[in-house]
């Protein structure tokens, strides 16, 4: 198509590897598969100097170099009880201070002997390519003989507390049960104690152990913190159909097996229905399943226009489902990156705002794009409406969203034109209706944001009219 057939407002056609990204107005990324492999591999971190940790299903923990490919197998492992089900070496998280300490902490399931299994929490020093002084901080009792539903999520709040998802092992009862500590969140200090402000510590803590910080969780699969908010969220797997994305509260019970928006396998309802006093909403749920993975927040400069989103990876999806976060609730809901064409295992978020996502296959990618090309890129030249369009503006008023005003539909403008310009500025800086505050472009200047609503007016006004102020 030539350029100068593309309708007002509208970008040229794209013919690059993404298309999925084009769709919601990144079109400058590049997806790069890096040189490493690995069998079945779980979860990974960044070390210094260009190094990850990786964990693998089967038992093996390695730290890879990134550039070369070059991969060891860290000894000293604990022993895990694998060989089937969902029985293996699962997730790894560093200690917030790390760099200090070289501290790793790993999930893993063990057994009783007995053939009964659990979901157990270990830390170690990480010295070059073994493991010192390695200790069980925790274990998820009781031990059961089922070989699912571990949970096994890690995460590091920004006060240095470690959070541990626990599965319900597959009896439902057991995320309600007070004395249990399986379908829980578990919050504890770095050494492996209780913190004295949980929020069931105490005389008055209805019988739940001390270690919970919430309940009534099915087989939580991601864990994260926002370094911005300080905000838990959490993601678990549904029965069949209603996965789940949580945002963990203290003392919160999230409704499972009572509530759920999923059912039995054998397609009858499981628990009450999908509400009830005293149990909480999840905060997104997927109907049908995508089989969630771990999330992340993106925080980051290659990708302004995410900042705050909320990216979940999908085994059965295949995909990241990524969630706009509007004042705490979630405006919408795109999936991105099904070129990939496997199960997203990991999700992570580099320093320099790099989007790294691990497959289930063993491949690990990275995107990334130059900040510099972005179209929200700033310097010290302030940018055109249409650029601002474009970037921020197109991805509602130009993709048919229901009940916003098209650019290329000119009566879709009659109502809004007649409020007056100024008026249309203050909507498009403050926010109207679902429409958020400058369209979530935080480094856009309110220049910039009245410039792309002028440039927007330019298309849809009739020549020679005048618009009132």
């Amino acid at each position: 198509m030539d350029d100068d057939k593309v309708g007002a407002g509208q970008p040229k056609p794209y013919c690059g590897a993404l298309p999925s990204l084009a769709a919601i107005n990144v079109r400058e990324a590049s997806l790069e598969e890096l040189p490493v492999g690995f069998d079945s591999p779980w979860a990974f971190e960044f070390l210094a100097a260009g190094d990850i940790l990786v964990t693998e299903f089967g038992g093996a923990l390695k730290r890879v170099d990134i550039a070369s490919g070059r991969s060891v197998d860290i000894a000293g492992l604990p022993e895990i009880a694998g060989g089937r089900g969902q029985r293996g070496l699962l997730d790894v998280a560093l200690h917030p201070q790390y760099s200090d300490n070289n501290l790793i902490y790993l999930s893993y399931v063990i057994t009783n002997g007995k053939d009964q299994y659990a979901t157990a929490v270990a830390r170690a020093q990480l010295l070059e390519d073994r493991l010192a002084n390695l200790e069980q901080i925790f274990v998820a009792l009781p031990f059961a003989r089922s070989s699912s539903n571990f949970g096994g999520a890690l995460e590091f709040d920004r006060d240095g507390y470690l959070y541990i998802g626990t599965g319900d092992r597959s009896d439902r009862s057991d995320a309600q049960h007070p004395g249990l500590l399986t379908g829980k969140i578990i919050r504890l200090n770095a050494d492996g104690s209780i913190p004295e402000d949980n929020p069931f510590v105490g005389d008055a803590n209805e019988g739940i152990d001390e270690a919970v910080y919430a309940l009534g969780v099915r087989n939580p699969q991601g864990l994260v913190c926002d370094p911005v908010t300080g905000s838990l969220y959490e993601t678990e797997h549904g029965p069949m159909g209603g996965d789940e994305v949580n945002l963990i509260e203290p003392g919160r019970n999230y409704g499972w097996p009572v509530i759920t928006y999923g059912m039995n396998y054998t397609y009858r309802p499981v628990g009450e229905g999908t509400a009830k006093q005293g149990m909480e909403q999840p905060l997104y749920y997927y109907l049908p399943s995508i089989a969630v993975s771990p999330i992340a927040v993106y925080r980051g400069r290659m990708f302004p226009e995410w900042d705050g989103d909320l990216l979940v990876g999908a085994l059965k999806g295949q995909a990241i489902s990524k969630l706009d976060l509007v004042a705490g609730r979630v405006q919408s809901e795109y999936q991105i990156l099904g070129e990939l064409n496997g199960r997203v295992r990991d999700i992570k978020v580099a320093a320099d705002g790099a989007l790294w996502v691990l497959l289930e296959t063993g491949s690990l990618y990275r995107l990334a794009r130059d900040v510099q090309q972005s179209p929200l890129a700033t310097g010290s030249q302030e940018r055109d409406g249409e650029q601002i369009y474009l970037a921020v503006c197109a991805a509602c008023h130009s993709r048919n969203v229901p009940g916003v005003p098209q650019l290329a539909v000119r009566s879709d403008w009659a109502g809004p034109m007649a409020k007056g310009r100024k008026a249309l500025y203050r909507n498009a800086i403050k926010g109207y209706q679902a429409m958020p505050e400058k369209g979530l472009c935080e480094d856009c200047s309110t220049k910039e944001v009245k410039r792309a609503v002028n440039f927007m007016l330019g298309q849809v006004r009739d020549p020679g009219t005048e618009l009132a102020p």
